[in-house]
């Protein structure tokens, strides 16, 4: 009887460690699978956005040759999310940075104010910068031709009429391009 109780406790151990290595394979076992994983969703978890993927954006505020400069910064936001390969690459309103390129006041004789803006550059959903080209310009009724016509069958003071100022409106749609390729690691 003494001897059966040692078996048995041998047994036990033998039948532990067999437990325990079999844990530590499936655990090797499933690391590995689960690293394989990983790495097929980092690669598919990734897009590119081609050089030149058009999109719009829209303006925040009202841009006026008459209150704006050359260089002031400006602020858009993306009208629409921007999807690569069925995947969101860039977010709804997301925000876009850009410039006043040229402003010019309204002047008499009824010279017309003028106005451009240049979009540079917004963020994909990785938080990485995506360069940004695009111009649109906007010009404001130019009066020269009426207020020479007024000046002659009228007066001279006809000569002292405004053009109207360039005037670009919040909301307004700008159609802009990406200005590079750019490779985007997408949330899984």
């Amino acid at each position: 009887m003494s001897q059966s109780v040692p078996n048995q406790t041998v047994v036990v151990y033998r039948a532990t460690a067999y437990l325990v290595i079999v844990c530590l394979a499936l655990s090797f076992l499933a690391t590995v699978n689960i690293a394989r994983v990983t790495q097929n969703e980092a690669q598919a978890a990734e897009v590119t956005i081609p050089d030149g993927t058009e999109f719009e954006v829209l303006t925040v505020d009202e841009i006026s040759s008459k209150t704006n400069t050359e260089g002031d910064p400006l602020t858009f936001k993306v009208a629409e999310d921007v999807k690569i390969g069925g995947r969101v690459a860039i977010a709804k309103d997301t925000i876009v940075k850009g410039t006043v390129s040229n402003a010019q006041k309204s002047g008499h004789m009824g010279k017309s104010g003028k106005l451009g803006v240049r979009v540079e550059s917004t963020l994909a959903v990785d938080g990485q910068k995506v360069r940004l080209r695009a111009s649109k310009g906007k010009e404001g009724d130019d009066k020269t031709g009426s207020v020479i016509a007024l000046t002659i069958l009228v007066s001279p003071l006809f000569l002292l009429k405004h053009g109207k100022d360039a005037k670009i409106t919040p909301g307004t749609r700008i159609k802009v391009y990406t200005d590079e390729e750019t490779k985007v690691k997408m949330k899984v």
